[in-house]
């Protein structure tokens, strides 16, 4: 799940059993393309894994003793070391992933003292949460991406001496059962569902879900989309046909949008910057769903958000919504970059940071008073993580991999994204 809080769901959560109870590992579990299942997408960098569907039963990594580990740390009031990001977020911000999914299910959080064991043992598998990305298709190599996530990326990988994997990872099999039979088993207990990469619409599975929702009228889940808007087409099928059928506030669409132009480009590379954006402008105009630009922020992007929000707002896709009061210029989120940590805003110098935080702040007090909004939430956790100490040594990582993929890809990050110079100039580096 991408660190994202809804504004348009402002229930009331249920008060859980302990302060750091997460509804997720009562409803969820993550499936990644490689087989290997973590309890939440969030908790993916820690190499922390509830079980691999190659080796084991969907019931065996539902209480696998990772999974029993991390429900009984929550329940005895503990902040599980590989939920960090949210807690950390949380201190900041107020908002979570976790705060979201207590707030969305607050069935869930009633229903734990009844269900769970001093152990940690869940004795029901309701999986009302999918997140199930069963492969890493993927028509985009962005810098922040790898193997992992990205079949586009696999090439460079093994040129970089990164992996030798295949080019494709996928999951054949849930339960020694075709993937279509476990999800038709689950269908009746899905409340929401997040699709995501790879690049979603360009997966098989997905289309299948969208064809078994569509069959059975399960108009009432949630979706939400992570999407890098190259595609809307599958073959004959156009998901503008689908998404028309989900009644407004059911569906939400996040385009991964973390530049623009020709830096776009680069950082995402694989973008062809005006289909991205006719795209972007087309799905602003659909009644059926709400559109959330996504904007990762990393050491590539920090100093051109203003820049980024503003022309998003020029080409009508940041915009006042009038189905709801509570859209207005708002409808974005930022997620920070935190791994690689060769990318974290933290490998630009202290100086640059300093210009940096005056700029954003500047742009915040600019922005609210003239859209009558406020965005100060939005980029708390980015400026809060602006004050963080120069990083030399990921620096130092970040200028040798660049060079190495600059050269792989025959691209020139420092002509594109000149501000990238003030890390060079940090460390003495020359060309």
């Amino acid at each position: 799940m991408s660190d994202k809080s809804n504004n348009d769901n402002k229930k009331e959560p249920v008060t859980p059993c302990s302060p750091t109870v997460c509804a997720v590992p009562w409803m969820h579990l993550a499936f990644e393309p490689s087989g290997q299942v973590v309890p939440c997408c969030l908790t993916s960098t820690h190499n922390y894994f509830s079980g691999n569907l190659k080796t084991m039963t969907i019931e065996e990594i539902w209480n696998s003793d990772n999974q029993k580990a991390l429900r009984k740390e929550m329940l005895e009031g503990k902040e599980p070391k590989i939920c960090s990001k949210c807690f950390d977020r949380e201190r900041v911000t107020g908002e979570s992933g976790r705060v979201f999914h207590n707030r969305d299910f607050p069935d869930v959080i009633e229903a734990i003292p009844n269900i769970t064991e001093p152990d940690g043992t869940c004795t029901t598998m309701d999986l009302k949460y999918w997140d199930f990305r069963f492969s890493n298709l993927c028509n985009f190599k962005c810098r922040s991406c790898g193997p992992r996530y990205s079949s586009a990326w696999v090439p460079d990988a093994k040129k970089l001496g990164f992996s030798d994997q295949e080019k494709v990872w996928s999951i054949d099999a849930v339960d020694d059962t075709t993937n279509f039979k476990f999800l038709d088993n689950q269908i009746d207990n899905v409340k929401r569902i997040y699709f995501a990469g790879g690049e979603p619409l360009l997966m098989p599975e997905h289309w299948q879900i969208l064809d078994m929702l569509v069959a059975k009228e399960r108009f009432d889940v949630k979706l939400s989309y992570n999407i890098n808007c190259s595609t809307l087409e599958y073959g004959k099928k156009n998901i503008v046909d689908y998404w028309s059928k989900w009644n407004f506030g059911k569906l939400e669409v996040w385009p991964s949008i973390d530049e623009i132009g020709q830096r776009a480009e680069l950082i995402r590379s694989g973008t062809v910057w005006p289909k991205v954006e006719e795209n972007l402008k087309m799905l602003s105009g659909l009644n059926s769903i709400i559109l959330r630009p996504g904007i990762t922020v990393g050491a590539f992007n920090v100093f051109r958000l203003p820049e980024i929000i503003t022309h998003l707002v020029d080409i009508g896709v940041v915009k006042k919504d009038p189905r709801t009061k509570r859209i207005s210029y708002n409808n974005f989120f930022i997620n920070l970059l935190e791994s690689p940590i060769y990318y974290h805003v933290n490998i630009l110098p202290d100086d640059f940071k300093e210009e940096i935080i005056i700029k954003l702040n500047n742009f915040i007090e600019e922005y609210n008073t003239k859209y009558n909004t406020d965005i100060s939430k939005l980029l708390a956790h980015i400026l809060h993580e602006l004050t963080k100490p120069f990083n030399e040594q990921a620096a130092k990582r970040f200028v040798k991999l660049t060079r190495s993929l600059d050269e792989i890809r025959n691209e020139n990050t420092y002509e594109t994204i000149p501000e990238l110079q003030r890390v060079k100039e940090a460390l003495n580096v020359q060309d």
